[in-house]
């Protein structure tokens, strides 16, 4: 699976410190980025499955809550055709 990710307004720094990095690692700086983004992510705390329909229905209604009324009583499939610029 292939994935394309664009990183605007990097800073000059930045990116200076992640082409020495690639380079002490004998690398490229696409794949240090690789390697840090893996790292970073795979650092967190597990996400661990719901115990109970319980459990489930309150994690479903705390991610609903994030975007209640922003919608504007729109779908997804609306939204993303709108973002697109779908007809």
């Amino acid at each position: 699976m292939s994935t394309t990710l664009t990183i605007r307004n990097l800073d000059e720094e930045v990116k200076r410190k992640l082409r020495i990095r690639a380079a002490s690692h004998q690398t490229s700086m696409e794949a240090e980025a690789r390697s840090i983004l893996a790292a970073a992510v795979n650092q967190g705390e597990a996400i661990t499955p719901p115990r109970t329909q319980g459990e489930l229905r309150a994690r479903l209604e705390a991610v609903r809550g994030i975007w209640k009324g922003r919608a504007g009583g729109r779908s997804t499939d609306e939204i993303m055709r709108e973002l697109r610029g779908d007809d």
